[in-house]
């Protein structure tokens, strides 16, 4: 099989090197060019996963996770259980895996767990407003609120005391970072609905999967993106 492998800062040059010789003598082909290959191949923690995802989704590509870092929940198999590589590629299935995708610039951005909108800095607070499907839902001073996949329910949604769901339920969460409202909860709706935070005051800065994308003084709005990632995961 021909692979692409995917590493970022935090992954271990050594790791990176041990992995590829052993892939290589298991007559594996590493590629040069994500266009190449047949799979592109993670080699860290869930963070790096969400990196690679993003050339996954450009070129239409498999996915699949070593654990190399501290938390591997979307990772196929651990470092220490590559003797079992072969296997578990065999045994996989391809997941499809409910995508966020927000515009900013006329840009396409898409997120695999989340894409969240709040404070530019620590301290500070925003004032932010909810409108799902066109009708407004409530306003609030808070930290920032997350609108959340049923894959990223247990990242930074479940931080901030939104639900844990089950990856193959189609809704999405909107979690509110502490919010200065009481009575302001996660709300859950379905993934066809449009979900659009707008700010009142000042700016918010966009994330999506945690990466800083851009900041708005006016609203963004989220949508299930058209497009799904080809995640391998060990079969249940």
């Amino acid at each position: 099989m021909k692979l692409y492998l995917y590493y970022g800062e935090y992954t271990a040059k050594q790791d990176v090197e041990n992995i590829a010789d052993r892939l290589k003598e298991r007559s594996h082909i590493i590629c040069d060019s994500f266009s190449d290959c047949d799979l592109i191949l993670s080699l860290g923690g869930d963070g790096t996963l969400l990196k690679a995802a993003q050339h996954a989704i450009r070129y239409d590509k498999p996915l699949a996770g070593i654990n190399c870092g501290r938390l591997g929940y979307l990772c196929l198999l651990k470092q220490e259980e590559l003797a079992g590589f072969d296997k578990a590629l065999a045994e996989a299935t391809i997941s499809e895996k409910t995508l966020l995708k927000c515009q900013m610039d006329g840009v396409d951005y898409y997120a695999v767990n989340d894409i969240a909108a709040g404070k530019t800095s620590f301290g500070k607070t925003v004032d932010l407003s909810l409108s799902v499907n066109g009708h407004f839902r409530y306003t609030t001073r808070c930290d920032g609120l997350i609108v959340a996949t049923p894959v990223g329910s247990s990242a930074y949604n479940l931080s901030a005391y939104g639900p844990l769901l089950d990856d193959d339920t189609g809704v999405l969460t909107i979690t509110p970072i502490c919010s200065h409202t009481k009575d302001i909860h996660t709300l859950i709706v379905k993934d066809d609905k449009e979900v659009t935070i707008s700010v009142n005051h000042d700016e918010a800065g966009v994330f999506a999967d945690g990466e800083f994308i851009g900041s708005i003084a006016d609203a963004i709005t989220i949508v299930k993106a058209e497009k799904k990632l080809k995640l391998l995961s060990k079969t249940k």
